[in-house]
């Protein structure tokens, strides 16, 4: 995509089987389809047949008023205070598990299933306010790990037939329906629980000290199925960014050790006072901040954006011939692609090394507007996205502590992308480390 965006320019469309696809890196137009005309596009139609057999109905998949719903529903579980003041406690016990699960004797370990279980046991604890436990595999149930197997294929699935058109017999999968079925009654039974608990609280209980998503959504409907539905829409996207971009920071860092030798000792250093690291520590660890800045710019969790015209409108420029910056006109059902990986290697926008990975340039980088999205941007944008940064840089925080070294244990060096819902690493991250 990114050599086609060399030939053609920073935006050109493609006719293919009557539909129209629109193909950009320019700000402006991302401004303009991610905010300033928002209410011109959506995502349902392209979306909803994709993903709602395996999460249902809600804010990933849904437009207007739904949509609007939805968002209003989950938001209060990503305020800061959420974030920095009780999830951090409760994040760390799971750290510390995947911490010791590492070896430190110098033997190779693929860090992404391990990343992607941290991910699942947090995202569980913050949604339905009780951990799967899959970094602690002596207490998994035979039935959480059903789920675990259920919901790996799933999302894989779910992929798979946003890819293919919707008559794609492909999408026919056994194994995937009865993997959503596995999935629903896992979650329904955290529903059938909590509703319980709810109803034998005394009339004047206080307000729990911990906001947890799932009572929040009973507080609001008894539709089990509603429930379940906003609950599938967050843990999805909740689960996916932690664990992808963790996997990205290492497999950096193991092909860049002077960058984890200088990233470690700045963590040292402000480890020396012993206080406990809160959400404005590890926002103030600048080339923390830079180097998880840098992963998300060369490989974003999500690396293409991907919108529908909901009625005739126009996009702000990249029309005409020969490097015109007319308008685009835009009729209902043409599709808007933009991909983040082309655009934040724009060499005019992140300098004439935009392919390489140095979190140096952060520090006098100040990207124009709309030009860096790895979370999205407008009233679209990843309502975790804060959950997601802290818990990165602190499991970034806590493995440094612990280990003096990496070392890449990859024969293949470059990033090779596999494409699910999320953009992942192929080849995971094999590194190895050194215990201090």
């Amino acid at each position: 995509m990114k050599s086609l965006f060399g030939k053609y320019g920073h935006t050109f469309q493609v006719r293919s089987w009557g539909k129209t696809t629109i193909f950009t890196v320019e700000p402006k137009n991302l401004q303009s389809v991610l905010a300033t005309d928002f209410a011109s596009w959506g995502v349902q139609p392209l979306r909803l047949f994709a993903f709602e057999p395996f999460v249902g109905k809600g804010i990933m998949c849904s437009d207007g008023a739904f949509w609007e719903h939805s968002r209003a529903l989950i938001k209060p579980s990503f305020t800061r205070t959420q974030i920095a003041d009780i999830h951090l406690s409760v994040f760390d016990a799971h750290v510390s598990r995947l911490v010791d699960l590492i070896p430190a004797d110098g033997s190779t370990v693929d860090l992404q299933p391990f990343f992607a279980r941290l991910a699942l046991d947090s995202s569980t604890e913050f949604l339905f306010g009780e951990s799967v436990g899959s970094l602690a595999p002596d207490t998994v149930s035979e039935r959480d790990q059903e789920f675990l197997n259920a919901y790996n294929y799933g999302q894989l699935m779910v992929g798979r037939r946003f890819q293919l058109p919707h008559w794609n017999i492909l999408t026919w999968n056994w194994k995937f329906w009865m993997s959503c079925r596995t999935a629903h009654a896992f979650v329904d039974r955290y529903i059938t629980k909590s509703l319980e608990e709810l109803h034998n609280l005394p009339p004047q209980a206080p307000a729990p000290e911990r906001f947890i998503l799932l009572h929040e959504l009973l507080r609001n409907t008894k539709d089990v199925t509603d429930v379940r539905n906003q609950l599938m829409n967050v843990f999805l996207p909740a689960h996916e960014a932690t664990g992808v971009a963790l996997t990205n920071v290492f497999f950096q860092l193991a092909r860049h050790p002077s960058v984890y030798a200088r990233l470690r000792k700045e963590i040292l250093h402000a480890a020396g006072d012993g206080d406990s690291w809160t959400f404005e520590r590890l926002k103030s660890l600048r080339y923390l901040q830079h180097v998880i800045h840098e992963t998300f710019r060369l490989n974003p969790t999500i690396g293409t954006t991907i919108r529908v015209a909901l009625h005739d409108t126009i996009l702000p420029t990249g029309g005409g011939l020969g490097g015109s910056k007319a308008p685009i006109y835009v009729e209902k059902g043409d599709v808007f692609t933009c991909s983040l990986y082309a655009l934040h290697r724009r060499r005019d926008l992140f300098g004439e090394d935009a392919d390489a990975f140095r979190p140096e340039r952060w520090e006098v980088l100040r990207p124009p507007p709309w030009s860096y999205m790895p979370f999205s941007g407008g009233p679209r944008v990843c309502p975790g996205q804060n959950l997601a940064l802290t818990e990165v840089a602190y499991t970034i925080v806590k493995m440094l502590q612990v280990f003096k070294a990496i070392e890449n244990r990859d024969p293949i060096l470059e990033f090779v992308e596999v494409y699910k819902l999320t953009t992942d690493s192929k080849n995971g991250a094999k590194v190895a480390f050194m215990r201090e």
